[in-house]
């Protein structure tokens, strides 16, 4: 390393200013990066939150229209008006939310000339708030009385 004298009132030996320079962070740069990271993740966080409840919704959202689905499949094989009936079905899907299904029938009203057709509405209703998570409506076509 190269010395440098400096003239004047003392002569110690000194270090060019290039030698002296900071080589890296110092305690209080890394407790401020550390804030900001802080700040930002908490800033963060609320859009995190919501997000996981979007989720959760959908996944309720999807299981109620696969389940008013298959209830709209059983109903298609309905061809008589003795077969035309509401029911009300409670179930629990995998992540332990309570829906109800709710089949109504319109009235069938069918004669051996004059086959009809019957509107059929299937709802899902979620059981812990009351809220109609889906609902859909179908015609069938029935030829027998």
């Amino acid at each position: 390393m190269n010395k440098l004298y400096r003239q004047g009132a003392s002569s110690r030996v000194t270090e060019p200013d290039s030698v002296r320079a900071d080589g890296g962070f110092g305690l209080i740069e890394i407790l401020i990066s550390i804030m900001l990271l802080g700040i930002l993740a908490v800033s963060l966080l609320p859009i995190l939150v919501q997000g996981l409840r979007l989720a959760a919704s959908n996944a309720t959202l999807g299981t109620a229209t696969l389940l008013a689905n298959d209830e709209l499949e059983h109903v298609r094989t309905w061809t008589s008006c003795s077969e035309v009936a509401p029911a009300t079905v409670a179930t629990t899907d995998s992540r332990g939310v309570d829906l109800t299904i709710d089949t109504a029938v319109g009235s069938c009203t069918v004669s051996a000339e004059n086959p009809a057709s019957v509107s059929v509405t299937v709802t899902v209703t979620r059981n812990d708030t009351g809220v109609v998570v889906t609902s859909t409506t179908t015609y069938l076509f029935i030829s027998e009385p």
